[in-house]
């Protein structure tokens, strides 16, 4: 009997068969795994968004709910601002749960007296939707932050008007911008012996746009003269190093006359950082106290014996007599308050 040598299986061949054999079963369709894309609506607009001041602080904001097209439970996040591009953001939420309708998250703290703005989104496992319309918010108007203060003035600067004098510079979205050294908004307000002046800024450099960038702020009696030589002058200035001498960031005080000056050598400005500013001056038992705050820290005091009360009571976002207004600086939510 013969014999045949024994052949080699081969492997390889086999799965070939196979593999097209499976596809030669398939679908006759195109095949493959379909993919379903997952959109989400923006959510709609409830409350707050008025330019009025709203008396709940900290507020509740409210959304009517997204929809998603694969019918799915979203959750949803809040962002709060002080600009309408949200370049600064100062509050966020994630993750909050879908309501019955609607969505609202109510903020954790009170914000500080001014003008913001809100936004929200839905999201899912597997998507993301679009942001709602941008909304407003105002704490402040009829009455201060604390019992017996009545808010004078509040003027956010961002919704393109003011209900100050403006002289100069540009209203953008994110505030009033000094394109000059002689722009400068005025308020003329009933004569103030015992308030405060707040406001934000944004865009403040070390140095400046030029020498001249130097008043943040000013109060002045125009009926009294001018500015340079006035009886009831008051200004905040930031210099540089060159070239000025220490201290770099100054405020000056004179109250009838009788001058007074504090000084800290800061000059670390951020241009992206938001900045607020209060300058504060009250009666303090047998003498009167003028006060800087940066960030609610206090970083400037000074003493004063002569009650400050002009019989005109002008108070300026830079300085309009000077011509030393701070370029690039852009200014919003003033709130001018007086206390009863």
């Amino acid at each position: 009997m013969s014999t045949q040598p024994l052949r080699r299986f081969n492997f390889g061949f086999l799965l070939t068969l196979i593999a097209a054999a499976a596809i030669g079963c398939g679908d006759s369709g195109s095949g493959g795994t379909t993919t379903v894309t997952v959109t989400i609506t923006a959510p709609g607009i409830v409350s707050p968004n008025t330019s009025s001041p709203i008396g709940d602080n900290p507020p509740t904001l409210t959304v009517n709910n997204a929809t998603a097209s694969d019918g799915s439970t979203l959750t949803y996040t809040f962002q709060v601002a002080t600009d309408q591009l949200f370049a600064s953001v100062l509050r966020q939420a994630d993750g909050i749960a879908q309501g019955s309708g609607q969505t609202s998250w109510t903020l954790g703290t009170a914000l500080g007296t001014g003008a913001y703005f809100w936004r929200a989104r839905g999201a899912s496992a597997s998507a993301v939707g679009a942001w709602s319309a941008v909304a407003q918010f105002v704490l402040g108007g009829g009455s201060g932050t604390s019992p017996g203060d009545t808010t004078v003035v509040f003027d956010a600067l961002t919704d393109g008007m003011t209900v100050g004098q403006q002289f100069g510079g540009t209203l953008t979205p994110e505030g009033w911008r000094v394109n000059t050294n002689g722009d400068f908004m005025r308020y003329e307000v009933p004569t103030i012996t015992n308030g405060y002046v707040q406001w934000q800024n944004v865009g403040l450099t070390p140095r400046g746009a030029n020498d001249a960038s130097h008043m943040l702020m000013g109060m002045w009696d125009p009926s009294a003269g001018g500015f340079r030589s006035n009886p009831f002058r008051v200004h905040l200035q930031k210099l540089w190093n060159n070239p000025h001498n220490p201290p770099f960031m100054r405020f000056r005080w004179i109250s009838q006359g009788r001058e007074e000056e504090a000084g800290v050598n800061f000059t670390n400005w951020n241009p992206s950082q938001v900045y607020t500013f209060r300058v504060d001056w009250s009666p303090s038992g047998a003498a009167n106290r003028a006060r800087v705050f940066l960030d609610g820290l206090e970083i400037m005091s000074l003493g004063y014996n002569r009650t400050y009360a002009p019989n005109t009571h002008y108070i300026e976002l830079g300085i309009g007599e000077r011509g030393e207004s701070v370029i690039d600086a852009i200014y919003r939510n003033l709130t001018i308050v007086r206390r009863n």
